[in-house]
Parts: structure tokens; sequence; C-alpha cells
């Protein structure tokens, strides 16, 4: 029993950062309509902007906050000249995010090479509690995520903006009529899934190594994590990575570790059958124009 709680607190620390990259994809596919591949390698470009930043000397949660500024500016540059344009031919959109995936990787490849990238450990301690041992840095991942998940969803339910954004997703032209800038409002829903994706990137490193091919394969885990929840619930994306979660820690202890990818999604796909809609049910966003 030990050993199961132990590869299931390990397998917690994993899936916040897995939550966090569904989040951003869940906000950004289900609430502004973008299907946007390339969010993997968002989170890829913050966890080696952190690199560039611990290596440099800076303290990893001062470096933490680059990667997000960093990754946000991304972003930002991404939205207004690539993704602004495909808004209401989403299959455009998404070609073109898996053309900029692959530029990114290339873009890092050539400037730091394909060596994978480590930091140390931000805070090298130990709790021991019944047996069951946590590391610190493990136990801040999910500390940061629960606190990200805390502000987003109060963001998302109770703020003026996100009251706007829903009624844009619910009904544009009349939220347009209303005043509501809808553009800018999926600009800023893009920005913020970004800033999410450099966080994740830079609690990934401070966990395990990372490569500038990382993205191609967390891209696939954080689809998988909203759409079981569904499409623009951020409450669904925390469910989602839990349950992934959870498949990880099954398959560790009594499965094949190795395939712990292939029951991720088979789980996803079991979901999806049972319920097309994701666990607590989703909405797909508006095409601004």
């Amino acid at each position: 029993m030990d050993i199961f709680l132990q590869q299931l607190i390990n397998s917690l620390s994993v899936a916040s950062v897995t939550i966090l990259i569904g989040m951003g994809i869940t906000l950004i596919f289900g609430l502004a309509g973008i299907v946007n591949f390339a969010h993997g390698e968002f989170l890829m470009v913050g966890g080696m902007v952190t690199w560039l930043l611990v290596m440099a000397g800076v303290n990893f949660f001062i470096a933490m906050f680059g990667a997000m500024a960093a990754v946000g500016v991304l972003g930002y540059v991404a939205e207004r000249t690539l993704f602004r344009f495909t808004l209401n031919r989403p299959m455009n959109g998404f070609i073109m995010s898996i053309g900029l995936s692959v530029i990114l990787q290339n873009v890092v490849i050539k400037a730091l090479n394909e060596v994978q990238k480590s930091i140390p450990d931000p805070i090298a301690k130990v709790w021991v509690i019944g047996g069951v041992d946590i590391i610190a840095m493990r136990a801040i991942v999910v500390a940061i995520t629960v606190v990200v998940v805390a502000i987003t969803y109060f963001g998302i339910t109770r703020s003026r903006y996100g009251v706007a954004l829903r009624a844009s997703v619910s009904d544009q032209d009349t939220a347009a009529l209303m005043g509501i800038p809808v553009r800018r409002y999926v600009t800023g829903v893009f920005i913020y899934g970004s800033v999410l994706a450099g966080l994740g990137g830079a609690l990934m490193i401070a966990l395990f190594p990372i490569t500038p091919f990382t993205g191609s394969v967390v891209i696939i885990r954080g689809f998988a994590v909203s759409l079981i929840g569904g499409l623009g619930n951020v409450g669904g994306a925390v469910v989602g990575g839990l349950v992934l979660g959870l498949v990880d820690a099954l398959s560790a202890q009594y499965g094949y570790p190795q395939w712990t990818d292939a029951y991720s999604l088979v789980v996803m796909i079991v979901i999806l059958i049972l319920r097309p809609q994701g666990l607590l049910g989703g909405t797909l966003g508006p095409r601004a124009t």
C-alpha cells in the first residue's frame, strides 16, 4: 500500500503540470475557439527559458515568472500575427499551429541543440510522512497548481471579465451589441493560456529534464485532459488531470509503465464514447470577426 501511495503522490505532481497545460488548451480551444497544436511547444519554450535563466544564476522562482512572461509574449505575437486570421476557419488554424510547432522545435534546436536540459533541484528537501517520501519540490508544484486553478476558476466564474467572456461564448453577436470587445477577449484568453503553458514548462523542468521535443509528447495528454473534463471547463481540466494521474499511478504499480500514454488514451476514448461532452460538460468558443 505504501508503494502505491508513493506512486500516487509522485503522479499527482506530474498531473499538476498536465492540468496546467490542459487548462490552457481548454480555455484557448473551448472559449476562444482556436486549435493551437503548438501549445506543447509553448510549454517547452517556457522550460528552456527557465533553464537559461537558472544557468545564468537567476533564482528558480524568479526564472519561473520570466518564463511565464516570455511565453505570454510569444502567445500574443502568435495570436496577433497568425491565429487572428483563422478564427472563422479553425482547420486552417490547426494546420498553421502544426507548422508553428515544427518551427519552434527547430529554432530551439538551432539555438540550444538537441541535448536534454535540466536544472538543479530548486528545493532539495524530502519529507517523510507515514512511511511515504514527499519530495518538497513536487509538493510545491501541486500547491502552485492549486492556487492557479483557484485564480482561474474565480476569474472565469466570478469576475466581470469572466462573465463577459462567457456571454461572448453564448452569443457573440449579442455580446458585441452590448459593447463587449469579443476579439480583444479572445486575445486575452490566448495570452493567459500561453502564460499557463510557460508556467507548466518551468515546473516541468524543475521535476524532469526536457528536450526540444518535449512539447510533442505533452500536447497529446493536454488535449486528453481538456476533452475528458469538457472543453471550456476549468474544473473539467482539473478532473481530467486527476483521472490521468490516477491512471499513471495504477499503470506504474499494477501494469506496464511504458504503456502509460496508451492507457491514458484508452481512458479518454472510452469517456468520450460514453459522454462526448466530457465528464463535466463544456462548450466551443466564439469565432470573433
